[in-house]
């Protein structure tokens, strides 16, 4: 059985291990700060590159008026099958990677629509990505490119006690 500290070095996620996990169809919460100085978090789908955490925005999106003023921005990706599955106990292994850095917003059209594109295809699959991709586009889109500056990660079943 692991620690069930939080974020401990024994139970920290390798970078093998975030990418994997961020390859998967899993949905982030993304947090930005309003005018107000309150954070906006919402629920997002995204792709990950391997270096950067890439998000399209339609337009008139809260966050992208928010990121325009101030590009600091946190992201989140966890799992907990003891809430998304019934699992019972504190073996049930719950999972997050958190990080923070700095948003950049992009209207490259060659950028919007392979981002676009690719975040459809993890979220959706290959042929509803397909169906759904030309009136997302035609809302207008901005893309979010993220590089994370500071990574908080663990995996509760993955340290030993």
């Amino acid at each position: 059985m692991s620690s069930k500290t939080t974020a401990t070095p024994e139970n920290a996620l390798s970078k093998q291990e975030i990418d994997e996990r961020l390859a998967a169809g899993t949905l982030a919460r993304l947090a930005s700060y309003r005018e107000d100085g309150m954070i906006h978090m919402t629920p997002i789908w995204f792709d990950w590159n391997g270096k950067e955490f890439r998000l399209t925005l339609g337009a008139g999106r809260i966050h992208l008026k928010n990121l325009a003023r101030d590009s600091r921005v946190s992201i989140l990706i966890d799992r907990d099958p003891r809430v998304d599955e019934g699992a019972q106990g504190l073996a049930a292994g719950a999972w997050a990677i958190m990080c923070r850095g700095h948003a950049t917003l992009s209207q490259d059209d060659a950028l919007i629509r392979e981002v676009t594109v690719a975040v459809l295809k993890k979220a959706l699959g290959p042929e509803d990505a397909e169906k759904y991709a030309e009136p997302v586009m035609a809302e207008g889109r901005t893309i979010v490119s993220i590089t994370p500056q500071d990574w908080l990660t663990w995996d509760y079943n993955k340290a030993e006690d």
